[in-house]
């Protein structure tokens, strides 16, 4: 017989916050028991819903009837098309009717009102499938990677036990990420099923939304993106205490770092993860540039690739990491970013998160990305650089005077386009191929 974990921790901490009032486990459970009742039969089913609780009760759901949660990179048409192709006998639980998608769809509304669970809580295998996500899309199309529910469960082990988060039963998680992100159903969902969080059912986006969430939740834990800070630091607004900030999703600048810790009177940790690993290692950005790895993961060097690998509670298999590291040892590492951004220009090399960080850092900017272009092996001509900027108040030219001040000429972007707005997703993220065609749709107009 196969090894289990109960689907959630049974105690009296309650595990939602659901617009004013509280939801205890034992409800919860009730509600998951009443929407997996009425699944069909399938393997898998897409899990779409915005509202986190909704989203919860039917992540639960799926896993209690051995089906696995299908988690799309965002809720585009054309993806959801793409991935229900890819599926075909998988249905949709929803709880919006903006949803687009070739799919038997099942309504979720799910509020925490049904007469509490008395009996035992289920217990799942280790090893069934509970997740298949996908990649953002940020460097090409979708690729799906499987996560075992034992895996789901050693990473919120490790994170407990390394941000501390059971020192203060029922805290609220307020996040800013949704949950179908793997960062999302790792800090919110899985913190909240398997230790003794509090989530929050909304998702904030904005700054207003934010502030008040943290107002209402009292000491909680934020959990959220270098996107959403740096917007939110430059809102007017004055931060109630949290209690430590979570951030991911991408390089976080050591500024924007010390400025968050003072602007919410709170620490900040980062994560390091990727879709293919998950969540493995953190650190103290403002007190050291290293990282640390989760309990139990140890680093290696691929001997094939030479590229870093991780090993540990919930990958006993080896996962090749996308990102270009270096090992300090088996726990600690320094990360140069991602290998897909790594450029080597006319015998120059620099990086695409580095590049970033330098043009967000000039005054004026708002937001920012540079591109690289596509390889043509075929071309004898040196590659160069695009990069879209939102900066209302310079010209493209203030704008290249103060980046050559800090990188070299090769990489200054020809050409750079100036927009209103940069598409980023839920999670701050830019995907590739809509950078593509705002930047040829707009530099025609430029």
């Amino acid at each position: 017989m196969s090894a289990t974990h109960p689907l959630m921790l049974d105690h009296p901490a309650p595990l939602a916050r659901v617009a004013d009032r509280d939801i205890s486990r034992r409800a919860f459970l009730a509600d998951v028991h009443a929407l997996a009742g009425q699944l069909p039969e399938a393997s898998a089913g897409f899990n779409l819903c915005t509202d986190r609780y909704h989203f919860a009760v039917a992540f639960a759901a799926l896993v209690l009837r051995g089906q696995i949660n299908l988690l799309p990179p965002n809720r585009c048409r054309t993806t959801l098309a793409e991935l229900a192709a890819r599926f075909p006998d998988a249905h949709a639980l929803v709880d919006s009717a903006d949803v687009e998608i070739a799919a038997p769809c099942r309504w979720v509304d799910a509020a925490g009102l049904r007469t509490p669970e008395t009996g035992t809580v289920p217990e799942i295998p280790l090893d069934q499938t509970a997740v298949l996500a996908f990649s953002s899309g940020s460097t090409g199309h979708p690729t799906a990677h499987a996560r075992h529910w034992g895996a789901l469960v050693a990473v919120t082990r490790q994170a407990r036990a390394r941000f501390d988060l059971d020192r203060d039963p029922g805290q609220t998680l307020v996040a800013t990420v949704p949950p179908q992100h793997m960062y999302g159903l790792e800090s919110t969902v899985l913190y909240a099923l398997l230790g003794y969080s509090r989530l929050l059912a909304d998702c904030p986006f904005y700054p207003g939304d934010i502030h008040a969430a943290l107002a209402e939740a009292g000491q909680a834990t934020l959990v959220t993106t270098p996107f959403h800070l740096n917007t939110c630091l430059r809102s007017p607004l004055d931060w109630p205490p949290t209690r430590r900030i979570l951030c991911a999703t991408a390089p976080l600048d050591p500024n924007l770092a010390a400025r968050a810790e003072t602007g919410f009177h709170a620490p900040l940790r980062e994560i390091y993860g990727c879709t293919e690993a998950g969540a493995i290692a953190s650190r103290e950005p403002t007190r050291d540039t290293t990282w640390m790895t989760y309990d139990g993961v140890i680093l290696e060097r691929d001997p094939a690739t030479g590229l870093a690998r991780a090993q540990g509670p919930q990958h006993p298999d080896a996962v090749l990491l996308p990102d270009h590291i270096e090992p300090l040892d088996e726990r600690h590492f320094r990360m140069q970013g991602r290998l897909a951004d790594q450029l080597n220009i006319a015998g120059k090399r620099a990086s695409l998160a580095e590049l970033n960080q330098r043009l967000n850092a000039i005054p004026g900017v708002e937001d920012g990305v540079f591109l690289a272009p596509a390889a043509d092996p075929r071309s004898s001509h040196v590659q160069r650089l695009a990069a879209l900027v939102v900066a209302p108040g310079l010209s493209e030219q203030e704008i290249l005077t103060r980046l050559a001040e800090s990188i070299d000429a090769v990489f200054l972007p020809r050409p750079l386009v100036r927009i209103e707005e940069l598409p980023r997703t839920a999670t701050g993220k830019l995907p590739r191929e809509r950078l593509l065609d705002l930047l040829a749709t707009q530099g025609e107009c430029a």
